[in-house]
């Protein structure tokens, strides 16, 4: 499957099937019909024009780069690229958090990303074990330990108010997972449901956690410095939410592109808050 650069609307092809997949096998025997169409789309069906390896000649005889997620740069190299990209995204706030820890003082460091990243790379792991997909599982076991460390560290330094919302959001988030996978557990439902499931709420986690950073906007904006959006936190979660979702559409797994897709838009949107207010 190719997909131009220059046509948004071919990159979301795949999202329409409505069928979720796991590791590049769909879980419903209808979702396999879907692929080999789109596999042997014609010259015609994507803008008559003729393809040369990774570029088509439009009908303009101006030249378009292409992705091929079919090949297996998209479906390997790419997703061990994410593997580490992963790591740096957890690893990010190391620094702020030892800062912290040294000083006794929490300062601008937003706790509430922080206390959401550690019940979701717990739960992304969860997901990537059900799939049985390496990637996706490998990438969320260093974070789900360093994410567990920067909860320890920062919650005897943090203000009242702050120490009461860390603790309800960990509190909370954390007893909605667990009766989750009781609940899965004891009803016996079948893999593909399970999978679903749990793919669902991972994403969801994923969505608030890349919005979290976003709650200081006004902040932001009343004081014109966005020292309390964390920049190698920001770059971080921008490269990999890139990597995961080109992996995530040439594995036709909505849980994967679809989360990391709206990652992508809300660090971008944090990058250029950096950029319009440099602190």
């Amino acid at each position: 499957m190719r997909v131009t650069l220059a046509s948004i609307g071919l990159l979301f092809t795949p999202i329409s099937s409505g069928h979720a997949w796991t590791a590049g096998q769909p879980l419903t025997s209808a979702a396999s019909d879907v692929a080999p169409r789109r596999r042997h789309l014609s010259p015609a069906a994507v803008g008559d024009g003729r393809h040369l390896g990774g570029r088509r000649i439009g009908r303009g005889g101006g030249l378009e780069m292409t992705i091929d997620l079919d090949s297996p740069i998209v479906k390997s190299l790419i997703p061990k690229l994410g593997v580490v990209t992963s790591t740096a995204l957890y690893f990010s706030p190391l620094m702020a958090v030892l800062n912290a820890k040294m000083s006794g003082d929490i300062g601008d460091l937003n706790p509430i990303p922080l206390t959401i990243m550690a019940i979701s790379s717990v739960c992304w792991l969860a997901y990537g074990l059900s799939i049985q997909d390496p990637y996706v599982t490998i990438s969320n076991v260093p974070g789900a330990v360093a994410t567990i460390w920067y909860i320890v560290s920062i919650l005897p330094l943090l203000a009242s108010n702050q120490l009461v919302i860390a603790q309800r959001i960990l509190v909370t988030l954390s007893a909605v997972t667990i009766n989750l996978w009781t609940y899965l557990s004891l009803t016996k439902k079948p893999l593909g449901e399970i999978q679903r499931c749990l793919g669902k709420y991972a994403s969801g986690l994923f969505i608030i956690l890349s919005l979290s950073p976003l709650g200081t906007i006004r902040k932001v904006f009343s004081t014109r410095s966005s020292k309390s959006v964390l920049a190698p936190l920001t770059a971080a979660q921008v490269g990999n939410t890139a990597l995961w979702s080109a992996y995530g559409l040439a594995i036709k797994d909505r849980f994967v592109y679809g989360p990391n897709l709206a990652g992508l838009c809300f660090g971008l949107i944090q990058l250029f808050l950096k950029v319009l207010f440099p602190s």
